[in-house]
């Protein structure tokens, strides 16, 4: 599965799925921490706004940052700020520097997703591009239901078992994540850079379209994202009364499945071409989360979760490394990280409307959801069906 890959394009994909178990686990039990901490839908709304937003602003500096200290130099600053944000999200010693925490976690994720992919793109040959993209976003998800399996037993236990108060067993679970960094900083420093031969970009109009024919679909689909995604455990709850346990069960079958399937997906992209094979996907996700709020009982509404996530999420490392072939080294990380920008300020909107809009109702979000992944699905297809090879 992984023969003929350099050892510095293995050692980033096994460092990203290392991230992805803790990343996962901290992105799982948030919302149930905060609200053991104190806080109400609308005071997550703002916190989960804030780390998106800031990855926003730090996804638009990404590529210019690597273009002046390199890719290696760049990932590694992204873990320092990561670590630190972490530390207080634990710490939370008040409602300010629990922000600070949340925007430097956004600041991570900023700098971290769009050089992170541009070095495992130079890492690999072209022919194996789809291969690497599609086997790193598998490991990682697979990594990634097991943080969500650590995430949905741990505090049971903590409580139950080991008699901890539930902010404490709460607390302990979230400084999990904490051991992501310690893993992680150490294969960063092992992994060789690739030089950046030209630290200027050629703002042509021709580069500008290019990234904007990106950006626009994906900007739609993290307006939908953040009104819905950041909540589905809350609303398993509230809907149907689950306990954490169970609701960890679902989020650990999706990821599962999905890690599973995503090795199998660039056979399928080779058959019929990526673009046909993202816009089928997506399209299909969109008209499950229309029918979702109808569901009244929680093993239908769980299944159609997981295959709703399975077909809007697998494609994702194909649509990036589609998207990687478009631009040159020195684009790459500038490329994606402004596509990545477009979708994370409006994830962060996103948040904070579905904060509002899950207090009118359950239904309201995923309609709006589903319009929005439909809108962009029909863009992208309508921008890049000539490219489909």
């Amino acid at each position: 599965m992984l023969k003929g890959y350099s050892k510095d394009a293995l050692m980033l994909i096994f460092a990203n799925a290392i991230g992805q178990l803790f990343l996962q686990l901290s992105i799982f039990i948030m919302p149930f921490y905060l609200t053991v901490l104190g806080y109400d839908m609308g005071e997550m709304g703002l916190f989960f706004s804030t780390q998106t937003l800031a990855g926003g602003l730090f996804f638009l500096t990404a590529g210019q940052l690597s273009l002046r200290l390199g890719y290696k130099k760049t990932l590694i600053l992204a873990a320092l700020l990561g670590l630190g944000g972490r530390l207080l999200q634990v710490l939370a010693l008040n409602e300010y520097l629990l922000a600070l925490g949340f925007f430097l976690v956004g600041a991570n994720m900023g700098l971290r997703q769009p050089n992170f992919s541009a070095l495992l793109s130079e890492q690999v040959s072209e022919e194996q591009r789809h291969h690497a993209f599609s086997i790193s976003f598998g490991l990682g998800t697979m990594f990634n239901a097991f943080g969500v399996l650590i995430a949905g037993f741990a505090p049971d236990y903590l409580i139950g078992r080991l008699g901890l108060s539930e902010e404490l067993a709460y607390r302990f679970v979230v400084s999990l994540a904490l051991l992501q960094f310690a893993l992680v900083i150490p294969a960063l420093l092992i992994i060789k850079d690739v030089p950046v031969k030209n630290p200027k970009i050629d703002w042509d109009r021709e580069l500008v379209v290019k990234i904007l024919k990106f950006s626009l679909p994906s900007a739609l689909i993290g307006l939908g994202a953040g009104i819905t995604i950041p909540y589905m455990s809350l609303y398993f709850r509230l809907s149907f009364g689950k306990t954490l346990t169970a609701i960890s069960g679902v989020f650990f079958l999706q990821q599962l499945t999905m890690s599973l399937g995503s090795f199998g997906l660039p056979r399928l992209v080779r058959k019929i071409g990526p673009v046909k094979v993202i816009t089928l996907f997506q399209s299909t996700a969109a008209i499950l989360f229309l029918v979702f709020p109808s569901i009244k009982t929680f093993l239908l509404a769980a299944a159609i979760y997981v295959l709703r996530s399975i077909l809007m999420n697998i494609v994702w490392p194909i649509n990036d490394s589609f998207m990687m072939g478009f631009f040159s080294t020195e684009e790459k990380a500038t490329a994606a990280g402004i596509r990545q920008a477009f979708s994370t300020f409006m994830r962060g909107a996103g948040n904070y409307i579905g904060g509002i809009l899950f207090g009118l109702s359950l239904s309201y979000p995923f309609y709006t959801t589903a319009t929005l992944y439909i809108l962009a699905t029909l863009m992208f297809y309508a921008f890049f069906i000539k490219h489909n090879k």
